[in-house]
């Protein structure tokens, strides 16, 4: 089955039912990694029966579930087809829909909320947020495309509760500086989600390399760089367009900040009285 094919038989399946819908929605979102689905995880994923899913899988011209996987795995590849393959089965989804833009964004939201939260280890988030906190040596941030700007919320909350923070930035040519002191003491949080940048995964190889902790804010366990990484925290980010959603990311973000803060022994109120004092000397903000 190619690209071409595949995207074919979608659109000439004519209007889909809710549950074909939502089939095919998260083919859509996670067509690259269907090769490691099968009939039951996809039902329990998508909250379809399993005949259901056949019936689909049935409708796309495959005689069993085992015909559509083997033509996956020797069809699919991570290029920039797939993303093309995403967009086109999006824009059909959209095409169908009859509800309201808002009300899809939104309860899709509180679902990759409530899913994150439901799927998420409580003792593995307390390590993460202590493993944070306890660093000895500097704490580093990074994130490629749109998750730099994630990075880049999370380092404006984490810089002061711990001075010691870095937001690399985006592009190798600026790195080199920031990363010749990399020490076994120092941590690197990444946000790192599809399609995962090989920047990224090249800058969580070097860290590895040094001998420096990863944490990885990952939308997928299978994700390319889950080897080199200490820790990982999985959310959901399934999206109604065919961009994935950032709420729960930035819940987590939020989140690991609390929970860090609650961590240190340091008293930050002189800290932030002096910040306060900074920005009322350069008149930062509006009265």
């Amino acid at each position: 089955m190619s690209d071409k094919q595949f995207i074919k038989r979608i659109q000439t399946l004519g209007r889909l039912t809710p549950k074909e819908k939502r089939i095919a929605d998260f083919f859509a979102r996670h067509y690259d990694d269907l090769v490691f689905e099968n009939l039951s995880s996809i039902s329990r994923k998508t909250s379809v029966s399993k005949p259901t899913v056949l019936r689909f899988i049935t409708k796309l011209g495959f005689a069993r579930f085992k015909d559509f996987h083997a033509a996956l795995r020797t069809e699919l590849s991570l290029t920039h087809d797939s993303l093309h393959i995403r967009y086109s089965l999006k824009k059909k989804l959209l095409q169908d829909s009859e509800e309201d833009v808002v009300a899809q964004n939104f309860a899709n939201t509180i679902k990759n909320l409530e899913t994150t939260y439901a799927r998420m280890n409580k003792v593995a988030f307390a390590d993460i947020a202590r493993a944070i906190a306890s660093t000895r040596g500097k704490l580093y941030l990074f994130g490629q495309r749109s998750s730099h700007a994630l990075a880049y919320l999370f380092y404006n909350m984490m810089r002061r509760v711990m001075p010691g923070t870095v937001l690399v930035p985006k592009g190798c040519s600026a790195e080199p500086d920031l990363l010749v002191d990399v020490t076994p003491d120092d941590l690197l949080f990444v946000v790192f989600r599809h399609p995962y940048g090989t920047e990224a995964r090249q800058l969580i190889s070097f860290f590895s390399k040094k001998g420096g902790r990863v944490i990885l804010l990952t939308d997928s366990e299978l994700n390319p760089a889950a080897e080199l990484a200490r820790h990982q925290l999985v959310v959901n980010t399934e999206g109604v367009s065919i961009f994935t959603s950032s709420a729960s990311i930035l819940a987590v973000l939020e989140s690991l900040n609390i929970a860090v803060l609650g961590y240190t022994d340091q008293d930050f109120s002189s800290r932030m009285e002096e910040t306060d004092t900074i920005y009322s000397h350069f008149d930062t903000f509006c009265i």
